[in-house]
């Protein structure tokens, strides 16, 4: 049977079919995982379960997402983004590459993100960390002020990208501040937005279809 047709191939042939050994990719300190042609997550490797042990990602092993859709995992301002390029690597057959920021509270991180396309629609992609350092004076920490950032509901606002919080007053509608203490304790419902400098930069074609 083509390998068109069979889409049930287990994921360790249908990486070996493409050029990739398994035992590499579990080696790799990069996070790579493959999904299907309905974007379901098929196979991680071990770095996913590090990254996710290191970041208090509990019930994010690799066991526990197989068979999630990916989107489902990515914030909503971000989803038709992340949907787009996935998209665009399935027809093209092309690699698509984006880089973003994935920080802890202590340090500034940057990964690049390279998506491959493989037979029958499936995607393999590779996260790679290009940036590690502490937070400079460009970001500087405030205190978690809930005056300043929570709603009377309990809600705060965090950009789903540099996770900045917006503060509440109304003549700092763009202003968004770097409150540590928010990632790793936040202080009620967490509702993701994009900042002005995010979206700018990162993602000007949000929205839009990505050429």
């Amino acid at each position: 049977m083509s390998d068109n047709l069979n889409l049930n191939v287990r994921p360790e042939l249908r990486l070996q079919a493409a050029g990739f050994q398994l035992a590499n990719l579990e080696a790799d300190d990069a996070t790579i995982y493959m999904l299907g042609p309905d974007l379901r997550i098929v196979y991680c490797n071990r770095a996913w379960d590090v990254f996710a042990s290191l970041n208090g990602g509990v019930g994010l092993t690799r066991e526990a997402v197989l068979g999630t859709c990916i989107l489902d995992v990515i914030a909503e301002p971000l989803r038709q983004f992340y949907a787009s390029g996935f998209a665009r690597a399935q027809t093209t057959l092309r690699p698509w590459e984006h880089d973003y920021e994935c920080s802890s509270p202590e340090q500034f991180r940057l990964f690049h993100m390279r998506v491959l396309p493989l037979a029958s629609s499936y995607l393999l992609v590779e996260n790679s960390l290009r940036v590690e350092r502490p937070h400079g004076a460009e970001r500087p920490a405030m205190p978690p002020s809930p005056a300043s950032y929570v709603t009377e509901d309990g809600i705060i606002t965090m950009c789903c990208h540099c996770r900045r919080t917006r503060r509440l007053n109304a003549d700092s509608e763009h202003v968004w501040d770097w409150v540590p203490e928010f990632l790793s304790h936040p202080p009620g419902n967490v509702s993701h937005g994009l900042c002005r400098n995010c979206r700018a930069y990162f993602y000007p074609r949000l929205g839009l279809k990505l050429r």
